[in-house]
């Protein structure tokens, strides 16, 4: 060995640096060890079921397209009620005022809409204005869009 060798694993260096690793060591089990008991005593052992239902599915695929054929069969719309319809396709932005949507009951804000007559409003829910996609986003038919309308106004008066 060298004289540099020497120097590095020298009884005093060797003296120091397990020093200094006892410290590390102390400090560790005081401040990582009280935060470790604390988050073991709250922590609950999972059953395999309770895994199990946590990482299934929200929905299937399967689930999607029963209930698509379930909505087609029934006619889609056909039997829901104008206050369904909003709930259904409006409520999101014009309960908000969401993308700067008239919210249902501002009387002001219908009117001005309104000035233009209802065939113009209804106009502009069917073919989509501003930010509003046509129809509103859904699939309703003219009836139901003009419906809706109404409701909406008769809800803003």
């Amino acid at each position: 060995m060298s004289e540099a060798q020497d120097e590095t694993f020298s009884p005093h260096n060797i003296t120091v640096l397990g020093g200094l690793l006892l410290i590390a060591i102390i400090i560790g089990e005081v401040v990582i060890g009280q935060q470790g008991n604390d988050e073991m005593t709250v922590e609950s052992v999972d059953t395999m079921q309770d895994m199990a239902m946590r990482l299934q599915p929200v929905v299937s695929l399967d689930e999607m397209r029963s209930s698509m054929t379930v909505a087609s069969a029934a006619g889609d719309t056909a039997d829901k009620s104008p206050d369904q319809l909003y709930q259904g396709a409006c409520l999101a932005c014009h309960s908000t005022g969401a993308a700067g949507a008239p919210k249902i009951g501002d009387a002001a804000a219908w009117t001005a809409r309104l000035a233009k007559g209802l065939d113009a409003l209804v106009t502009s829910a069917i073919n989509g204005i501003g930010a509003m996609p046509p129809r509103g986003g859904s699939q309703f038919n003219d009836d139901q869009i003009r419906v809706t309308v109404e409701y909406i106004l008769a809800e803003s008066k």
